[in-house]
């Protein structure tokens, strides 16, 4: 039986992959590099290697706009170009959807919020979460973040110090300790100190653990055969992802244990929030999750979030906020450990402008133009969110800001491509472009952007690559301001590499150690 259910899947495959290929506008006339395997094409190259590794050679050979080998030979365009990443977001609407494999996989760790949701479900989303993530929320989180959660680590720094044979200077993962740092951060920002992880004191908290290194741990590092089943799961219809979701499989195990703690802590939640609602207690609006409650009561019936998808909006932020943030101020660190002198220039920055009080408020910070300089050429130089997928609902003509060469030696300006194509957003790719960011764009230079801001330099295309929401941007700046205050930052003696290892987002691991997961081992030293 087992034998004919797998003859009849591989009968349906190969059918759905002839099939698409033969109602497919060929993009055959555009390069692409030799692909090791007819099999895997070129995606062991890109999930193996470093982010951005090749790419960046493809992009020097190819330009901004290229193919890649899929499984079986099947043609994936790759973008980078800012005009046609312009049009894609901007211009074309709904026209480009997440494909099936990427929101079902979501949907099974954190359901079906806004991650999941497209087209009209999306806009209809978007509307109800809007207040509890507006500027004015944002920034009224900065004091939550500066007290409880960023001296709090500090103080575990000066403790893992204290306790080194130099009672100077200590080799701390910082990697692990700004992951669950930024947990506890967004545990608190969601429920106004409602979920107390105290991911940071080791406490045994099950949503906590669930949370923890999740992305890294379900989809980093993939050998041959895990890429292979996970490309192959792009070609299944829907109802195959509700067997999958029953596979006895170790990283299937781990999201689904996410989606029912999370699940679990949500409900909870929604339920206090309701009470409080009820009850009218004052102060109830200052918390993400007290917000969105309210506007989803407040939307018109049509508008409204069903309870699924409010409970999936909160695991979304979860996945979300932590990881996104953890990892990106992991790649801040570490390149103020490279560059001693921007730590310098964020201290003179701290005392010019800050002070030596212990409190600040957010127009100080405003004000902190290099330390924001530094965050922003990190989100471009290490964009955590490094290369989404997307398919073409209908068939479409590309625009180019650059023109591209094809095989036969013609220029191309437009790429006409089918309905069901499937292009890959190579936002590392475009933050490295030279034609926007100039000669230097592979190096870290946060001056730069104050060049932009003073008018001295012009980049011809909205930032896209590596952004993050202004409660994510608040939360860097406070961590960041507090680290450089009491500590210096340098690399390790032992000349380890870090790599910057794909595992849905980009994620920091060493070289040599790479099945220790995610890790940024730095020296820091404790400052008077």
């Amino acid at each position: 039986m087992s034998q004919e259910l797998l003859a009849a899947v591989l009968i349906y495959l190969t059918s759905v992959y002839l099939y698409r290929r033969w109602k497919s506008v060929s993009i055959s006339h555009i390069q692409a590099p030799r692909a090791e395997s007819f099999i895997l094409g070129n995606f062991p190259e890109y999930f193996q290697s470093e982010v951005g590794e090749c790419e960046f050679q493809w992009q020097e050979r190819f330009g901004a706009a290229y193919r890649m080998k899929g499984l079986f030979g099947a043609d994936r365009l790759v973008l980078a170009d800012p005009k046609a990443l312009q049009y894609m977001y901007q211009s074309a609407g709904t026209q480009f959807l997440k494909p099936t494999i990427r929101r079902e996989i979501s949907r099974m760790y954190i359901g079906r919020g806004i991650a999941w949701a497209e087209g009209q479900d999306h806009i209809r989303q978007r509307k109800v979460m809007a207040p509890a993530f507006g500027n004015i929320e944002s920034r009224g989180m900065m004091p939550l973040f500066l007290r409880e959660i960023a001296n709090r680590m500090c103080e575990h720094w000066k403790d893992a110090i204290d306790a080194a044979d130099n009672g100077r200077s200590a080799k701390i993962d910082v990697a692990n300790w700004l992951s669950r740092a930024t947990l506890d951060a967004i545990g608190e920002a969601i429920a106004a100190f409602g979920i107390k992880f105290g991911s940071m004191e080791n406490k045994e908290d099950k949503l906590a653990n669930a949370y923890h290194s999740l992305l890294m741990e379900a989809f980093g590092l993939p050998s041959r055969g895990r890429i292979f089943a996970q490309q192959l799961a792009a070609y299944f219809p829907m109802w195959v992802w509700q067997l999958i979701d029953r596979l006895p499989s170790r990283s299937l195990a781990r999201l689904r244990t996410v989606a029912y703690e999370g699940d679990r802590v949500a409900k909870e939640l929604v339920h206090q929030k309701l009470e409080a609602i009820k009850a009218g207690s004052e102060g109830l609006d200052k918390d993400v999750m007290s917000v969105l409650v309210q506007a989803n009561l407040s939307a018109s019936q049509e508008n409204k979030l069903s309870d699924e998808e409010l409970y999936a909006q909160m695991r979304t932020v979860l996945v979300a906020g932590h990881e996104t943030s953890g990892n990106t101020l992991s790649f801040i660190v570490w390149e103020l450990a490279k560059n001693p002198s921007c730590q310098d220039k964020i201290r003179e920055e701290t005392t010019s402008v800050l002070g030596a009080g212990a409190e600040y408020t957010m127009a100080q910070l405003d004000r902190m133009h290099y330390t924001l300089a530094v965050i922003k050429e990190v989100l471009r130089i290490h964009p955590v969110v490094y290369g989404p997928f997307l398919v073409a609902k209908e068939a479409d003509v590309i625009p180019l800001s650059k023109p591209i060469i094809g095989v036969d030696g013609k220029a191309i300006s437009f790429i006409p491509i089918g309905a069901g194509q499937v292009i890959q957003v190579s936002l590392d790719g475009y933050n490295r472009l030279k034609d926007v960011w100039g000669d230097d764009a592979h190096e870290f230079r946060p001056e730069r952007w104050l060049e932009l801001e003073q008018g001295k330099r012009e980049v011809d295309s909205n930032f896209v690559g590596g952004t993050i929401s202004c409660l994510g941007v608040i939360e860097m700046q406070v961590f960041v301001v507090e680290i450089v205050r009491n500590f210096q930052l340098s690399l390790p003696s032992d000349g380890k590499k870090v790599l910057r290892a794909t595992s849905g987002v980009m994620a920091p691991v060493v070289a040599g150690e790479v099945e220790k997961g995610k890790q940024l081992p730095l020296m820091v030293e404790l400052r008077e």
